[in-house]
């Protein structure tokens, strides 16, 4: 089973400044399912209305999309490096 990532790594390094962040993704995962399943009645009700349009299926397969999109992002490193400046980002 393929879960979002957990945790996010902001390494920034220059001349001035050394920081190193881990953000707890996991929290906001918490609060979007609070909001998903807040919006789902509103959802049913959309797709019911515009299944006869052709959109329905489009918008009730869009959360599926947008979670394997999320998951993907696992394991993904960003790394952008210049003279005198890294900025690394990292999901795991």
């Amino acid at each position: 089973m393929n879960i979002p990532p957990m945790l996010m790594r902001l390494k920034i390094i220059n001349s001035e400044h050394h920081i190193n962040l881990w953000l707890p993704l996991f929290l906001v995962w918490i609060v979007l399912l609070v909001i998903a399943i807040a919006l789902s009645p509103i959802i049913c009700i959309l797709v019911l209305i515009l299944w006869p349009l052709g959109w329905g299926e489009t918008l009730l397969l869009a959360g599926p999309a947008v979670y394997r999109l999320i998951c993907s992002a696992r394991e993904l490193s960003i790394d952008i490096r210049q003279p005198g400046e890294i900025v690394q980002i990292y999901f795991k």
